[in-house]
């Protein structure tokens, strides 16, 4: 299993090597079509094999560097067994269906190696390799905007807070957890399990959660670190900051690292995640009401949507927990697929502003039709995945915090109403005369239109079928809400003794 678990994260990496050493343009995509198709077919051997052995948790262990505290130790539990074919798939579909003029060697080699990062911290299972992978999915994306020069420094700039600030408080947190695990006689001390097993001291888990907490929100753009994905978004290279966008590499932080190794922190912070989650959820939701680009609408919207997950997360509930991590699921598949319809009407009209579109559904129905589908998807239209994320999620939210479930109605409400009116801005109406759409706009191709087909596909059937989805991820949920239960009912057991005793 270890063997495989490598060869499925660096199989991308060594993809995007053979790209930027390509003859020609044409070349470098098929190599890249190529290695995404393998990551995605790896990926799937991955899942069956976990769910053969029993669908609970693998745990591939590695050679060990005794001098450096790191064990090479990989694992899968049940979100990240689902989330490695999730990403194979996206870069499969970003590659295949993507303009070819958005798509040039650099490009691909970023996107790729992204792709090979983010699969890098789903199974890490050492601290070292976590820290690693998570720093290196920063990388291809600097790389690729710093080429551009001087002639965008707000993507530049903006770039650069994101990386840094999305970094150095999470590798500054793992250095300090393996420094305590080193105190107490951990001879590996960067290993999860290990870390685990010594424990952090109490007084140590506060900074600790706050450190990482940094990282986690900057990574799922909660306010107040939520300014990079619009601008991103809409100035950067959009496959890769698709990527980024994605929210389950937070979630994985949370999941397997903050759980399990800060739990006192967990039961008694996580209140300040979740009113975090929720105002990032209706300030992005009123501020995508507001864009006229369709490039920053989906920033806002993605950034609202991160933020209900989050509610989700800090709830602590079951149905919330479960909610948060299929809710997150579903929404990589419609996010990715509404973003493809936005890049294919750019690469045609050369604007994505909405101000210089409409009437696009005379020239271009099925485009339309593949927006307004996708649209209702994100939004969470009964039939969709997302349909039963956003239920579980406000049952959950429900039961622990009445109010904020009621407010989260409110940003869902107007994540629907921004949506419908992007496709009516878009597609609806006359054809602007001298406008954008008003040139010969083209048809979506076999390709494209077989990626979005297949992107709707995926996210009915699990919609109409997500047992077997929530079945893999239930125990990762009762393996996070079971140790945050038993610390919390220890630390309130000592505050009642340490009560009782005083004079």
């Amino acid at each position: 299993m270890f063997l495989l678990l490598s060869a499925t994260v660096l199989a991308p990496a060594l993809a995007a090597l053979a790209v930027s050493r390509a003859r020609s343009d044409e070349a470098a995509r098929r190599v890249a079509l190529a290695g995404a198709a393998l990551t995605l077919g790896l990926s799937l051997v991955s899942l069956a094999l976990f769910y053969a052995a029993g669908g609970v948790a693998v745990d591939a262990i590695g050679p060990a560097v005794p001098l450096l505290g790191v064990r090479l130790r990989l694992g899968l539990d049940g979100f990240t067994a689902t989330l490695f074919p999730l990403l194979g798939f996206m870069l499969l579909a970003l590659i295949a269906a993507g303009p070819r003029a958005a798509l040039e060697r650099q490009n691909l080699t970023a996107l790729l190696t992204t792709g090979s990062a983010i699969l890098g911290v789903y199974c890490a299972s050492d601290l070292a390799l976590l820290a690693a992978a998570w720093v290196a999915a920063f990388l291809p994306g600097a790389r690729l905007i710093a080429g551009r020069g001087a002639a965008d420094k707000l993507l530049r700039r903006t770039y650069r807070i994101f990386l840094i600030g999305g970094t150095a408080p999470l590798v500054l947190a793992l250095g300090i957890m393996a420094a305590l695990a080193a105190r107490r006689g951990v001879a590996l001390p960067f290993d999860l399990q290990e870390v685990a097993r010594a424990g952090i001291p109490e007084e140590w888990q506060s900074p600790l959660f706050a450190l990482v907490g940094i990282s986690v929100l900057m990574r799922m753009a909660a306010v107040p670190f939520h300014g990079w994905l619009p601008v991103l978004l809409e100035r950067g290279p959009l496959g890769v900051t698709v990527l980024l966008a994605e929210m389950q590499v937070g979630l994985c932080v949370l999941v397997r690292v903050v759980a399990p190794l800060l739990p006192e922190s967990c039961a008694e912070d996580m209140p300040i995640l979740a009113a975090l989650g929720l105002f990032s959820a209706l300030h992005g939701s009123i501020l995508a009401l507001t864009q006229t680009d369709l490039r920053r609408m989906i920033g806002y919207l993605v950034a609202s949507q991160k933020g209900l997950v989050l509610l989700g997360i800090a709830s602590m509930n079951p149905q919330s927990l479960s909610g948060a991590l299929l809710q997150s699921f579903a929404l990589s598949i419609a996010v990715t697929g509404v973003t493809m319809v936005v890049w294919a009407i750019e690469a045609r009209t050369g604007t994505a502003d909405m101000a210089e579109l409409g009437g696009l559904v005379a020239k271009t129905p099925r485009m339309a039709a593949f927006f307004l589908l996708l649209a209702c998807a994100t939004i969470g239209f009964p039939g969709a995945l997302t349909f039963i994320g956003e239920d579980l999620l406000l049952h959950g939210i429900l039961h622990v915090h009445p109010v904020l479930a009621v407010l989260m109605l409110g940003a869902t409400a107007l994540n629907g109403i921004t949506m419908f009116r992007a496709f009516q801005r878009t597609f609806l109406g006359p054809i602007p005369r001298g406008r954008a759409s008003g040139a010969a706009i083209s048809a979506l191709l076999f390709r494209e239109r077989a990626v979005l087909l297949s992107i709707l596909a995926l996210t009915v059937a699990l919609g109409v079928a997500p047992s077997r989805l929530l079945a893999l991820h239930e125990p990762v949920v009762k393996r996070v809400l079971g140790r945050s239960a038993q610390e919390a009912d220890v630390a309130r057991l000592e505050r009642i003794s340490s009560v009782g005793m005083s004079p």
